[in-house]
């Protein structure tokens, strides 16, 4: 399960966004640190209008 904490970029952050947007168009990278290898891959998170209700409210949405 991905990690729930959130890293804001700003404009300082001009190397890292650029990487992620390399990540991106690529469809994944393979990263080589040393003698460590590894597999980046990227994708976007959404919450539906009904999920954004839910998580926001509590309770059931109605279907």
């Amino acid at each position: 399960m991905p990690s729930k904490e959130i890293f804001v970029l700003g404009e300082g952050d001009k190397e890292i966004i650029d990487f992620l947007e390399k990540v991106r168009a690529a469809n994944g990278l393979r990263v080589q640190l040393g003698k460590d290898v590894f597999s980046v891959t990227i994708s976007s998170e959404s919450v539906s209008d009904k999920g954004r209700e839910y998580l926001t409210k509590g309770g059931r949405v109605s279907e």
